[in-house]
C-alpha cells in the first residue's frame, strides 16, 4: 500500500512537532510539507498535490477555513481535518460548510483520534471517527515503532518554552526563596537595563528601591507559604536610577516534591497607564474645585460664571478624552493578554498534551504508568479548556474571525452552559461585518448586559434583539426580571451609576450613538442605536431566531 501523504498546517512550530511526533507512529503516513498559513497551505497543496491536510483555524493572513474552501476547490482530492484549538460546536460546523471532511479538537488530539480521521484502510478518508480499542483490536493495523524516548519529549518542551519565555513582551525573572536571582529573560534586559551576567546571582533587591524592603520580604514569605501574587502594583528601579510603575504576577515554583524551591516573576510596565491615571485624577480635582468656588462666583459676577462654565466644559470634555483612551488602553491590554494566552500558554499546554498522548500507546501493559499519563492528559487537557475559556473572555477570537454574530452566539452558549438562564438571540442572518470598534463596543455592551440579568435580575430568561436599516443599527436587550427601584433608576439617568453602566454610555457616546434604558417590576429593557454612518454598507436583512437553552 502506497504511503499518506500528509500536510501539516499550524502557525505555532510547537504544534507542528507535537503532530509531526503522533504521525510517527504510522511509517506509512509521511509527512509531505508545513505550512505556517492559510496562504502558504494553498500553495503547497497545489505542488505537493497531498492526500491529507491537517488544517489549523486561527492563523495569520488567510484563516484555515478560507484556505479550506480553495484547497477543495484547486485540489479536491486533497482531503482537509480541521485541528483546532477550539472544541466549539460552532467550529465543527463551519469546518464541514467549508468543505472539511474531518474535525479534531487540539486538546483531545493523539495517536488514536488521527488513526480515525486519516487512516485510508480503516476510515477511507471519509472523516469517520473510530475508537482507540478498534484500532488496537484490528488484526490488520501495522505495528507501533519503537516508542519515543520520553527525555527528548521533555527536552524539545523546555527548549520550546525557553524560547517563548524569551520572546516575551513581559519581563520574566525566576528566584530562589532567599530572593536570588535565578533566571533572566529579554524583555527584563529591555525594562531594568541589566544584562542577565549582570543580575542572575544578585538579590532581587537589585531592581526594588530602598522604601520597598519591607513588600519584596512579605512577598517572599507568601511565597513559602504556597501563595500566588496576582496583579500587584508597585515601584520598581532600573539600572540608571529611573522609577517604574510596574504590574507584577507572582507564582511559586515547586519541585517534582511539591516543595515551593522558588518563584516566577512577570513584570509588566504600567509607567504610561499610572501617568494617565494621575492625569485623570488631577482632572477630577480640578473639576471638584470649580464646582465647589462655583456658587460664590456666580453671585459675584455673572460674567465670571461664563467663563469658568466654559472651563468646566473643556475640563469634561479632556475628562471623556482620557476616559475614552483607558478604555481602549484596557480593551487593547484584554486583546493582548488574550493573545498570550492563546498562542503561548494554550499552544504549550496543548503540545504537552499531544505529546502526553504520543506516549500512552506504550504504556498498555503497565496499568499505573497508564492511569497515570491519562491522568496527567486529563489534567493538562482541563488546563487548556480552562485557559482557552479566559482567553476567549477577554477577547473572543470570534469578534475579529468571524464578526459579531458568532461571537455574541459563542458567548451566550458558554453563559448559558454555566447557569440557568435561557437566552433568546434575534439577528440577521446575513447582518454582515460592521467596522471593529463598533463590533467590540456591541459585544462588550451586550457582555455587560447578559452578566447584569444573570447576577442582579433573578430573571430566567433573556432576549437579544441585533437589527440594521438605511438609517440606524439597533439593539434591544430585555428581560423578566424584578427590575430596578425608581430611585435607582433615576440616578441611570442622570449619569450617577455604577461602573458596568458608566462604560456601556462611554463606549456608546465614542460611537455617536443613543442608549435608553426602562425598567419596571416586569423587567428591565436596554435600548441602543447607532447611525448606520459608522456602520460600513448595507447588508440584505433575512432574520432568524436562534435560541441558546
Amino acid at each position: 500500500m502506497a504511503n499518506l501523504q500528509v500536510l501539516i498546517v499550524d502557525d505555532h512550530e510547537g504544534i507542528r512537532r507535537g503532530i509531526r511526533s503522533i504521525l510517527s507512529a504510522r511509517p506509512d503516513w509521511v509527512v509531505c510539507g508545513e505550512a505556517e498559513n492559510g496562504l502558504e497551505a494553498v500553495e503547497k497543496a497545489n505542488s505537493l498535490r497531498p492526500d491529507v491536510v491537517l488544517m489549523d483555524v486561527s492563523m495569520p493572513g488567510m484563516d484555515g477555513l478560507q484556505a479550506t474552501r480553495m484547497i477543495r476547490c484547486q485540489v479536491p482530492k486533497s482531503k482537509v481535518i480541521i485541528v483546532s484549538q477550539s472544541e466549539s460546536a460552532l467550529i465543527s460546523q463551519q469546518a464541514a460548510e467549508a468543505g472539511a471532511t474531518g474535525f479534531v479538537p487540539k486538546s483531545e488530539l493523539s495517536y488514536a483520534r488521527l488513526a480515525a480521521a486519516v487512516d485510508r484502510q480503516d476510515a477511507g478518508l471519509d472523516g469517520s471517527r473510530l475508537s482507540a480499542d478498534s484500532l488496537r483490536s484490528n488484526p490488520t493495523h501495522p505495528q507501533l515503532p519503537e516508542p519515543i524516548a520520553p527525555s527528548d519529549t521533555a527536552e524539545a518542551a523546555s527548549a520550546l518554552l525557553a524560547a517563548i519565555v524569551d520572546s516575551s513582551d513581559d519581563a520574566i525573572i525566576s528566584k530562589n526563596l532567599d530572593g536570588i536571582i535565578t533566571s533572566w529573560n529579554k524583555s527584563a534586559e529591555r525594562l531594568f537595563g541589566y544584562r542577565p551576567a549582570e543580575a542572575i546571582g544578585q538579590h532581587i533587591m537589585l531592581i526594588v528601591p530602598p522604601h520597598r524592603g519591607q513588600e519584596e520580604a512579605e512577598i517572599l514569605r507568601r511565597l513559602r507559604r504556597g501563595e500566588r501574587v496576582e496583579h500587584f502594583e508597585t515601584i520598581r528601579v532600573t539600572k540608571d536610577g529611573r522609577l517604574l510603575d510596574i504590574s507584577l504576577t507572582i507564582s511559586p515554583i515547586r519541585d517534582n516534591r511539591d516543595r515551593v524551591i522558588g518563584a516566577s516573576k512577570v513584570a509588566r510596565d504600567i509607567t504610561e497607564r499610572k501617568r494617565i491615571e494621575r492625569e485623570l485624577q488631577q482632572q477630577q480635582e480640578q473639576l471638584r474645585v470649580l464646582a465647589e468656588s462655583l456658587e460664590e462666583q456666580v453671585r459675584a459676577r455673572t460674567e465670571e460664571l461664563e467663563r469658568r462654565n466654559l472651563e468646566i466644559l473643556q475640563q469634561a470634555e479632556r475628562l471623556r478624552e482620557l476616559s475614552n483612551r483607558l478604555l481602549q488602553t484596557q480593551d487593547a491590554e484584554r486583546r493582548s493578554i488574550a493573545r498570550e494566552l492563546h498562542d503561548s500558554v494554550g499552544q504549550v499546554v496543548t503540545a504537552l498534551c499531544m505529546n502526553l498522548g504520543s506516549l500512552a500507546p506504550y504504556f498498555q501493559l503497565d496499568a499505573r504508568a497508564s492511569k497515570a499519563v491519562q491522568e496527567s492528559q486529563d489534567l493538562v487537557q482541563l488546563l487548556s479548556k480552562e485557559t482557552r475559556t479566559l482567553s476567549y473572555l477577554l477577547h473572543p477570537p470570534l469578534l475579529d474571525e468571524t464578526g459579531l454574530s458568532q461571537a455574541i452566539s459563542w458567548y451566550i452558549q458558554g453563559l448559558t452552559e454555566r447557569g440557568d438562564l435561557k437566552i433568546q438571540l434575534n439577528i440577521c442572518k446575513d447582518f454582515g461585518r460592521l467596522a471593529e470598534d463598533l463590533e467590540l463596543t456591541i459585544f462588550r455592551i451586550v457582555q455587560e448586559c447578559l452578566t447584569n440579568i444573570h447576577r442582579h435580575s433573578e430573571s430566567k430568561i433573556a432576549y437579544i434583539e441585533l437589527t440594521r436599516d438605511e438609517n440606524v443599527i439597533s439593539l434591544r436587550i430585555e428581560d423578566e426580571g424584578k427590575g430596578m427601584s425608581a430611585k435607582k433608576l433615576a440616578e441611570i439617568r442622570t449619569q450617577r451609576s455604577g461602573v458596568g453602566i458608566t462604560g456601556m454610555r462611554e463606549r456608546v457616546r465614542n460611537m455617536r450613538g443613543e442608549l435608553d434604558i426602562q425598567s419596571s417590576a416586569t423587567g428591565t429593557k436596554i435600548l441602543v442605536t447607532f447611525p448606520r454612518a459608522v456602520a460600513g454598507e448595507p447588508e440584505r436583512q433575512n432574520v432568524i431566531t436562534q435560541a441558546a437553552q
